[in-house]
């Protein structure tokens, strides 16, 4: 017997396998065009470990809890880490706006720049980051099996 998964029913939807089709064609067609940036945030909670078999693996904790940490960073494959912060805090639409103008600061002058991104509640009003116009940015499809290399870095 294995766990049973709960998957949701619009994971291979009609819709999302064309979003997801879409969003493959759209990045191939750009390939050459854009220097791309991947973009993601995440919590520094853990939430797996590891532990000499038959032995639980387990966290001491204190009863009290301290004030969230976010570790938000951007990365490309050529260049690796481009920009990176450790706020205090959930991410908000204002902090995302404000760290993707920080991060366009430090690309090259006149380089077309794509920042692609999944579809957290903070990223959906990044219109207003008051981007350069060679910068784009866009969305992972939902359930998108095109891997957001940030993903990569957080598994270490």
């Amino acid at each position: 017997m294995k766990k049973l998964e709960d998957a949701p029913a619009e994971r291979n939807s009609e819709t999302t396998k064309a979003q997801r089709l879409d969003f493959a064609t759209w990045l191939l067609q750009n390939a050459q065009r854009y220097n791309f940036i991947y973009t993601d945030e995440a919590g520094t909670i853990r939430t797996r470990a590891r532990a000499r078999r038959g032995d639980r693996a387990v966290r001491i904790v204190q009863v009290r809890r301290g004030q969230n940490l976010t570790m938000t960073f951007v990365v490309n494959m050529m260049n690796g880490l481009v920009n990176h912060e450790l706020p205090r805090g959930g991410m908000t639409a204002g902090r995302f706006n404000q760290f993707l103008h920080d991060t366009s600061l430090q690309c090259n002058p006149g380089q077309e720049v794509c920042f692609i991104f999944n579809n957290a509640r903070a990223y959906g009003r990044v219109v207003e980051a008051n981007l350069p116009a060679q910068f784009e940015m866009q969305h992972l499809p939902p359930y998108s099996f095109v891997p957001n290399i940030c993903e990569n870095a957080f598994a270490l």
